[in-house]
């Protein structure tokens, strides 16, 4: 599917928009807005600063998971460590018995 004319116009200042920003005395910048609608970040986003050559690019983090560790809430208490052993005893008990 071919891109209209104005869309592809949009893109293209997108794509060669270019900024600057003034490091503090803390070793600290502010990301333009420009910048920050193009990554879609806001306040307390992570942010991944890949090196290559004489360049950075600065991209969003990808949450781990262990970053979403407790985001869905079961109702349920987490299994105590003796109950981890034994599903585990029973899982492998069963699994080679002959």
């Amino acid at each position: 599917m071919a891109k209209s004319k104005e869309s592809w116009v949009t893109y293209r200042k997108i794509l060669s928009y270019m900024t600057t920003s003034t490091l503090s005395q803390n070793g600290q910048t502010t990301i333009p807005a420009k910048v920050r609608e193009f990554l879609h970040i806001g306040p307390s986003d992570k942010l991944v600063y890949q090196f290559e050559g004489n360049r950075i690019f600065l991209e969003p983090a990808v949450a781990s998971t262990e970053a979403l560790y407790g985001v869905f809430k079961s109702g349920r208490k987490p299994p105590t460590k003796e109950e981890l052993l034994a599903a585990r005893q029973k899982h492998y008990s069963a699994k080679y018995s002959r």
